[in-house]
């Protein structure tokens, strides 16, 4: 892959990985354990408790996602960024601009 074009996306994977990171800093407190709060109705208690489960599952996504940004980062530093990592074939610009973190071809997804 061109130089110009590692460098973009090795800029667009930083700004990726800085947002996911802020966003895990801010939801780290709606996470928490919802605790039993006499003051809550049961009904406002599994509001609370649903609210807190997408909250863990959105995080999850988020910790996947910024374990994919790391690797790609990586592989912009040992020049194997853009190949597929099954076939070895160049992954279109198309997907790497949606998908900047992907390390597969269209086909072998």
């Amino acid at each position: 892959m061109e130089q110009e074009k590692l460098i973009k996306y090795q800029i667009l994977l930083e700004r990726l990985k800085a947002e996911i990171e802020s966003y895990l800093k801010k939801s780290k407190d709606s996470a928490a354990a919802v605790e039993p709060d006499k003051g809550l109705g049961r009904l406002s208690r599994m509001e609370a408790m649903q609210d807190q489960q997408m909250v863990l599952e959105l995080r999850r996504r988020k910790k996947r996602q910024l374990f994919e940004v790391s690797n790609a980062l990586k592989r912009i530093e040992q020049q194997i960024y853009g190949d597929c990592i099954f076939c070895g074939k160049i992954i279109s610009t198309d997907r790497l601009d949606i998908f900047p973190e992907v390390q597969t071809c269209v086909h072998c997804a």
